[in-house]
Protein backbone atom coordinates (compact mmCIF):
# COMPACT_ATOMS: atom_id res chain seq x y z
CA UNK A 1 0.00 0.00 0.00
CA UNK A 2 2.88 2.33 0.85
CA UNK A 3 4.33 1.93 -2.63
CA UNK A 4 0.95 2.61 -4.27
CA UNK A 5 0.63 5.87 -2.33
CA UNK A 6 4.18 6.88 -3.22
CA UNK A 7 3.54 6.04 -6.85
CA UNK A 8 0.35 8.14 -6.90
CA UNK A 9 2.17 11.07 -5.32
CA UNK A 10 4.96 10.86 -7.90
CA UNK A 11 2.50 10.70 -10.78
CA UNK A 12 0.56 13.69 -9.43
CA UNK A 13 3.79 15.67 -8.94
CA UNK A 14 4.82 14.88 -12.51
CA UNK A 15 1.45 15.99 -13.90
CA UNK A 16 1.68 19.17 -11.82
CA UNK A 17 5.11 20.01 -13.16
CA UNK A 18 3.91 19.27 -16.71
CA UNK A 19 1.00 21.68 -16.25
CA UNK A 20 3.17 24.55 -15.02
CA UNK A 21 3.98 26.12 -18.35
CA UNK A 22 5.34 29.41 -19.53
CA UNK A 23 3.48 31.09 -22.37
CA UNK A 24 4.75 33.58 -24.90
CA UNK A 25 3.27 35.16 -28.02
CA UNK A 26 4.25 37.52 -30.82
CA UNK A 27 1.34 39.57 -32.20
CA UNK A 28 0.83 42.08 -34.97
CA UNK A 29 -1.14 45.09 -33.70
CA UNK A 30 -3.26 47.89 -35.12
CA UNK A 31 -3.73 50.75 -32.63
CA UNK A 32 -6.88 52.75 -33.45
CA UNK A 33 -7.19 56.14 -31.65
CA UNK A 34 -10.30 56.68 -29.51
CA UNK A 35 -12.04 59.74 -28.00
CA UNK A 36 -10.17 63.04 -28.04
CA UNK A 37 -7.03 61.24 -29.20
CA UNK A 38 -8.88 60.42 -32.42
CA UNK A 39 -10.00 64.04 -32.83
CA UNK A 40 -6.44 65.37 -33.05
CA UNK A 41 -4.78 62.32 -34.58
CA UNK A 42 -6.93 59.95 -36.63
CA UNK A 43 -4.08 57.88 -38.06
CA UNK A 44 -3.76 54.34 -36.68
CA UNK A 45 -0.48 52.89 -35.47
CA UNK A 46 0.93 49.66 -36.90
CA UNK A 47 3.42 47.46 -35.08
CA UNK A 48 4.06 44.33 -33.03
CA UNK A 49 3.92 43.10 -29.43
CA UNK A 50 5.71 40.38 -27.50
CA UNK A 51 4.47 38.99 -24.19
CA UNK A 52 5.76 36.49 -21.66
CA UNK A 53 3.39 34.89 -19.12
CA UNK A 54 3.79 32.45 -16.25
CA UNK A 55 1.14 30.39 -14.44
CA UNK A 56 2.24 30.12 -10.77
CA UNK A 57 -0.14 27.27 -9.96
CA UNK A 58 -1.75 24.69 -12.29
CA UNK A 59 -4.74 24.62 -9.92
CA UNK A 60 -5.54 28.31 -10.50
CA UNK A 61 -6.35 29.52 -14.07
CA UNK A 62 -4.37 32.76 -13.71
CA UNK A 63 -1.20 33.81 -15.55
CA UNK A 64 0.95 36.85 -14.85
CA UNK A 65 3.56 38.47 -17.04
CA UNK A 66 4.89 41.38 -19.03
CA UNK A 67 4.33 42.72 -22.53
CA UNK A 68 6.42 45.02 -24.73
CA UNK A 69 5.61 46.49 -28.11
CA UNK A 70 6.38 49.11 -30.71
CA UNK A 71 4.22 50.90 -33.26
CA UNK A 72 4.79 53.50 -35.96
CA UNK A 73 2.08 56.14 -36.08
CA UNK A 74 2.72 58.38 -39.04
CA UNK A 75 5.81 58.37 -41.25
CA UNK A 76 7.04 60.24 -44.31
CA UNK A 77 10.17 60.07 -46.47
CA UNK A 78 11.80 62.25 -49.09
CA UNK A 79 14.83 61.79 -51.35
CA UNK A 80 17.56 64.39 -51.93
CA UNK A 81 20.55 64.41 -54.27
CA UNK A 82 23.50 66.66 -55.15
CA UNK A 83 27.27 66.96 -55.48
CA UNK A 84 29.38 66.95 -52.30
CA UNK A 85 33.15 67.49 -52.73
CA UNK A 86 32.84 66.49 -56.36
CA UNK A 87 30.90 63.28 -55.67
CA UNK A 88 27.22 62.77 -56.50
CA UNK A 89 25.36 61.87 -53.30
CA UNK A 90 21.83 60.57 -52.74
CA UNK A 91 20.06 60.62 -49.38
CA UNK A 92 16.78 59.43 -47.96
CA UNK A 93 15.34 61.54 -45.15
CA UNK A 94 12.63 59.92 -42.99
CA UNK A 95 10.51 61.40 -40.19
CA UNK A 96 8.21 59.24 -38.07
CA UNK A 97 6.13 59.24 -34.90
CA UNK A 98 6.49 56.16 -32.71
CA UNK A 99 5.01 54.62 -29.58
CA UNK A 100 6.73 52.00 -27.42
CA UNK A 101 4.62 49.97 -24.96
CA UNK A 102 5.48 48.32 -21.63
CA UNK A 103 2.64 46.58 -19.79
CA UNK A 104 2.09 44.20 -16.89
CA UNK A 105 -0.58 41.57 -17.56
CA UNK A 106 -2.82 39.38 -15.41
CA UNK A 107 -4.65 36.80 -17.52
CA UNK A 108 -7.66 34.67 -16.56
CA UNK A 109 -7.70 31.61 -18.82
CA UNK A 110 -9.21 28.19 -18.09
CA UNK A 111 -7.08 25.21 -19.05
CA UNK A 112 -8.68 23.21 -21.87
CA UNK A 113 -6.07 21.05 -23.62
CA UNK A 114 -6.56 20.80 -27.40
CA UNK A 115 -9.61 23.08 -27.27
CA UNK A 116 -10.24 26.74 -28.04
CA UNK A 117 -9.48 28.67 -24.86
CA UNK A 118 -11.01 32.13 -24.25
CA UNK A 119 -9.15 34.55 -21.98
CA UNK A 120 -9.46 37.95 -20.34
CA UNK A 121 -6.51 40.25 -19.58
CA UNK A 122 -6.14 43.09 -17.09
CA UNK A 123 -3.40 45.45 -18.32
CA UNK A 124 -1.45 48.33 -16.75
CA UNK A 125 1.72 50.04 -17.91
CA UNK A 126 3.00 52.90 -20.04
CA UNK A 127 2.96 54.21 -23.59
CA UNK A 128 6.18 55.99 -24.53
CA UNK A 129 5.80 58.61 -27.27
CA UNK A 130 8.80 59.74 -29.33
CA UNK A 131 9.55 60.96 -32.84
CA UNK A 132 12.54 60.11 -34.99
CA UNK A 133 14.36 61.77 -37.88
CA UNK A 134 16.82 59.61 -39.80
CA UNK A 135 19.10 60.17 -42.78
CA UNK A 136 20.30 57.27 -44.95
CA UNK A 137 23.04 57.58 -47.55
CA UNK A 138 22.14 55.79 -50.79
CA UNK A 139 25.31 56.59 -52.74
CA UNK A 140 27.86 53.93 -53.58
CA UNK A 141 30.78 56.36 -53.33
CA UNK A 142 29.76 57.91 -50.02
CA UNK A 143 32.56 58.01 -47.44
CA UNK A 144 30.21 59.31 -44.75
CA UNK A 145 28.23 57.20 -42.28
CA UNK A 146 25.59 55.16 -44.06
CA UNK A 147 22.82 56.24 -41.69
CA UNK A 148 22.12 58.73 -38.93
CA UNK A 149 19.15 58.90 -36.59
CA UNK A 150 17.99 61.27 -33.85
CA UNK A 151 14.94 60.93 -31.59
CA UNK A 152 12.98 63.47 -29.60
CA UNK A 153 12.74 63.30 -25.81
CA UNK A 154 10.42 60.46 -24.81
CA UNK A 155 7.05 61.27 -23.21
CA UNK A 156 5.63 58.64 -20.83
CA UNK A 157 1.87 58.16 -20.40
CA UNK A 158 0.33 55.78 -17.84
CA UNK A 159 -2.08 53.25 -19.35
CA UNK A 160 -4.56 50.69 -18.08
CA UNK A 161 -7.32 48.62 -19.62
CA UNK A 162 -8.62 45.19 -20.47
CA UNK A 163 -8.51 42.74 -23.33
CA UNK A 164 -10.41 39.67 -24.40
CA UNK A 165 -9.45 37.00 -26.87
CA UNK A 166 -9.23 33.36 -27.84
CA UNK A 167 -6.34 30.92 -28.06
CA UNK A 168 -6.73 28.32 -30.85
CA UNK A 169 -4.39 25.28 -30.62
CA UNK A 170 -2.48 24.48 -33.82
CA UNK A 171 -1.01 21.12 -32.78
CA UNK A 172 -2.03 18.12 -30.69
CA UNK A 173 0.34 18.93 -27.84
CA UNK A 174 -0.98 22.51 -27.64
CA UNK A 175 2.59 23.85 -27.76
CA UNK A 176 1.66 26.18 -30.62
CA UNK A 177 -1.49 28.24 -31.09
CA UNK A 178 -3.16 31.13 -32.89
CA UNK A 179 -3.97 34.11 -30.65
CA UNK A 180 -6.75 36.57 -31.49
CA UNK A 181 -7.10 39.50 -29.11
CA UNK A 182 -8.91 42.85 -28.77
CA UNK A 183 -7.77 45.38 -26.14
CA UNK A 184 -9.15 48.74 -25.04
CA UNK A 185 -6.45 50.84 -23.39
CA UNK A 186 -7.09 54.05 -21.44
CA UNK A 187 -4.11 56.40 -21.75
CA UNK A 188 -3.40 59.43 -19.58
CA UNK A 189 -2.80 62.89 -21.08
CA UNK A 190 0.52 63.28 -22.81
CA UNK A 191 2.47 65.56 -25.11
CA UNK A 192 3.34 64.00 -28.47
CA UNK A 193 3.97 64.90 -32.10
CA UNK A 194 1.83 64.24 -35.18
CA UNK A 195 1.88 64.99 -38.94
CA UNK A 196 5.59 64.65 -39.85
CA UNK A 197 6.49 66.85 -42.85
CA UNK A 198 9.68 67.39 -44.85
CA UNK A 199 10.27 70.55 -46.89
CA UNK A 200 12.06 70.67 -50.25
CA UNK A 201 15.10 72.07 -48.46
CA UNK A 202 15.27 69.11 -46.06
CA UNK A 203 13.72 70.74 -42.99
CA UNK A 204 11.55 68.47 -40.81
CA UNK A 205 8.40 69.68 -39.06
CA UNK A 206 6.00 68.07 -36.58
CA UNK A 207 2.75 69.26 -34.99
CA UNK A 208 2.78 69.30 -31.17
CA UNK A 209 -0.35 67.85 -29.50
CA UNK A 210 -1.64 67.15 -25.99
CA UNK A 211 -4.60 64.90 -25.20
CA UNK A 212 -5.78 61.72 -23.57
CA UNK A 213 -4.38 58.73 -25.46
CA UNK A 214 -7.06 56.02 -25.45
CA UNK A 215 -6.68 53.24 -28.03
CA UNK A 216 -8.55 50.22 -29.37
CA UNK A 217 -5.99 47.56 -30.28
CA UNK A 218 -6.87 44.45 -32.31
CA UNK A 219 -4.07 41.86 -32.39
CA UNK A 220 -3.32 38.56 -34.10
CA UNK A 221 -0.29 36.36 -33.64
CA UNK A 222 1.34 33.08 -32.69
CA UNK A 223 1.46 31.67 -29.15
CA UNK A 224 3.70 28.91 -27.87
CA UNK A 225 3.97 27.07 -24.55
CA UNK A 226 7.22 25.85 -23.02
CA UNK A 227 8.35 24.46 -19.68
Amino acid sequence: MKYVVIGCVLIFADLTSQAQKFTSSVDLQLAVPQGEYKVVNKESGIGARLNFLYQPSPMVPIKIGIEAGMQVKGSTSQYFAGYVFGFYEEYKLTASNNIANINFITRLQPSKPNKIKPFVDAVAGWNIFFSTVSTESLSYYSSADQSYSKSSKAKWAFTYGAATGVDIPLDKSDDLGLELKLAYIFGSKSDYYTDPRISDSGEVFFTSQNSLTNMLIPQVGLRWNFR
